[in-house]
């Protein structure tokens, strides 16, 4: 019989609602073991916090800049410990060492596969972008050529080409915008057991683990939307209710961009919610955990059925 998480699984559709709740009850029931694991990431994380919004951004002194960076280290590095503990839990029911925290070769595979599936990601994400680019550009040409106006000509930038567009140029525009965005959520579904396989075989598995996902990458990539979407609107939902009980936002760092050091508020908003989703770590990696483990054993049982039915 061949290795289940290497075979080619059958098309058995992956259950969304059960993964979802399956994700959720994980959290459930290891509430505890996984805040007690995210304790060195979330102190390291909230520290490093703490110092940037006192510093107001980045700084020219190198005592605080190597602070920064060691606080961001000692993050990356707990970041670390505590995905692979709550893969551990999850996947193979491991609950050895300190709070399920450990130092070793699980981590550094975490970390190997980690950097590998974001640099794919990222890949795709700039080709799909420029592809965008290319074609909004392209859409806003025509548009201002219809208005008379030769963007070579006036020296038009792309923002101001923007404001020539219809309501099909932004329709054709927003189509192809939602096909990129399409096409990382099903590179995110295809990945996505990459970090449980690797925990489970005690090796790096990235493309290796990519046959797990056959016929049931639309499947996957629903499970994730379902379980992610609801946690991010709850947490950003709590964020701003603390806002509101403070009076001011505490994770706010104003972004200047261009040569005129003008404020971009949308972008700020963002890296602010992003700095609080970080903060939520010990929510989140649970339970993404809890969903990677049960679509991973969902697949692997469908591989070692088909070897047996073979």
């Amino acid at each position: 019989m061949s290795n289940p998480s290497s075979a080619t699984p059958s098309a058995a559709p992956v259950p969304i609602l059960r993964s979802v709740m399956a994700a959720y009850a994980f959290l459930i029931s290891h509430w505890q073991r996984a805040l007690l694991a995210a304790a060195p990431y979330t102190l390291a994380y909230a520290a490093q916090l703490v110092l940037m919004q006192s510093l107001g951004g980045p700084t020219g002194n190198p005592v605080l800049a190597m602070g920064m960076f060691l606080l961001s280290l000692v993050t990356v590095v707990a970041s670390l410990a505590l995905s692979a503990a709550c893969l551990r839990m999850a996947v193979l029911g491991d609950y050895s060492g300190w709070h399920s925290l450990k130092a070793g070769a699980d981590e550094g595979r975490i970390f190997i596969v980690s950097l590998l599936v974001a640099a794919l990601t990222l890949l795709v994400f700039i080709m799909a972008f420029m592809f965008w680019a290319v074609v909004l550009g392209s859409i806003a040409a025509g548009a201002m050529s219809r208005a008379g106006i030769d963007p070579e000509a006036e020296g038009l930038e792309l923002a101001d080409a923007m404001a020539y567009l219809g309501t099909a140029d932004w329709v054709v525009a927003g189509v192809v915008g939602l096909a990129a965005a399409a096409l990382l959520i099903w590179l995110s579904a295809r990945l996505a057991l990459a970090l449980p396989a690797t925990i489970a075989n005690r090796k790096i598995m990235v493309l290796s683990a990519w046959s797990l996902s056959n016929g049931n990458a639309a499947r996957i990539a629903a499970a994730l939307l379902l379980t992610g979407l609801p946690l991010l609107v709850l947490e950003l939902g709590l964020y701003e209710l603390i806002c509101a009980i403070l009076g001011s936002r505490p994770l706010y760092l104003a972004v200047p961009v261009g040569a005129e050091q003008i404020n971009a508020p949308a972008l700020a908003a963002a890296e602010e919610y992003l700095r609080w989703n970080g903060l939520m770590a010990f929510i989140n990696v649970p339970v993404f955990s809890g969903l990677y483990a049960y679509i991973y054993r969902n697949r692997t049982a469908a591989a070692a059925t088909g070897d047996r039915s073979g």
